[in-house]
């Protein structure tokens, strides 16, 4: 999995990101089965499109999706009501029809329900997909400690990731330690959304490198341990840019007191998942 992905939620969408993500280099791309429907952002269809446009062979493509679990509003959001033990694995196939691929590389459960059972009952379902070859890896996303700690009771495959909401304002450390201790992998999303960009200490942080704000910003979630999932914004013209600025984060590496200086702008969050 690249530790940079290509996020296509909330304003970046596919079309012309995607294109562009692959030339500047990134090879991991993030998506989910409600991306253009109830959320904004690039549809799974339209992702597929653009991946065949650039020619990219399937094997050289990391593909993230997920399926909506407590997002489903057909199910009443969390307290996904109504669903069964075969609904993830069929959710799976759904994914997969979208994006017009045999298997993908990860599989997420979007966001958690309000009952650990019902959880456990989604979590089995992608076990049956990750069996059947679907996917190469499983996990969850919004997934807060306790809920995160219940799955992992019953789970019979250890999710491989927890992507949640992570960025200088809004941090997560207590969540990083806990999955660090358990062999999961932290993803953030939104990593933009928090970074301070008229903040004259992380300005002169940045001028220090010669680097972006936005780099240093980025640079900073690497460092705590987290992958991420980043967009390119809606602006086609300026997604090339901002593609080659959010991969090129590996030229320089941000001191210890760099890193304290930057914690310092923001918060323990601890939540994981605002909202669920």
């Amino acid at each position: 999995m690249p530790r940079i992905n290509l996020g296509t939620c909330c304003g970046s969408e596919a079309t012309n990101s995607f294109p562009n993500w692959w030339a500047a280099g990134g090879r991991g791309v993030d998506t989910a089965f409600d991306y253009g429907k109830e959320v904004s952002g690039g549809t799974e269809v339209e992702l597929s499109t653009a991946i065949a446009s650039t020619g990219a062979p399937r094997d050289s493509v990391f593909i993230t999706t997920k399926i909506r679990a407590g997002l489903d509003i057909r199910h009443l959001g969390p307290l996904c009501v109504g669903i069964s033990d075969d609904y993830a694995l069929n959710a799976v196939r759904a994914d997969l029809a979208e994006l017009n691929v045999s298997r993908v590389d990860l599989v997420l459960l979007h966001a958690p329900c309000r009952s650990d059972s019902t959880n456990a009952k989604l979590w089995r379902g992608l076990e049956s997909a990750l069996a059947q070859n679907l996917t190469r890896a499983i996990g969850v996303s919004n997934f807060a400690l306790p809920r995160l700690r219940a799955l992992l009771s019953v789970a019979t495959v250890k999710p491989s990731v927890n992507q949640c909401q992570m960025s200088m304002a809004n941090q997560e450390d207590e969540m990083l330690q806990f999955c660090a201790e358990q062999g999961i992998v932290f993803e953030a999303y939104a990593a933009m959304r928090g970074c301070p960009f008229h903040d004259a200490q992380v300005q002169g942080i940045a001028s220090a490198h010669n680097v972006s704000v936005s780099q240093v910003c980025l640079r900073w979630v690497l460092q705590k341990g987290a992958m991420m999932a980043v967009g390119l914004g809606e602006n086609a013209t300026r997604m090339s840019s901002y593609a080659r600025e959010d991969l090129d984060l590996y030229g320089f590496e941000l001191s210890a007191d760099e890193m304290t200086t930057l914690s310092a702008t923001g918060k323990q969050i601890g939540s994981c998942a605002q909202g669920y």
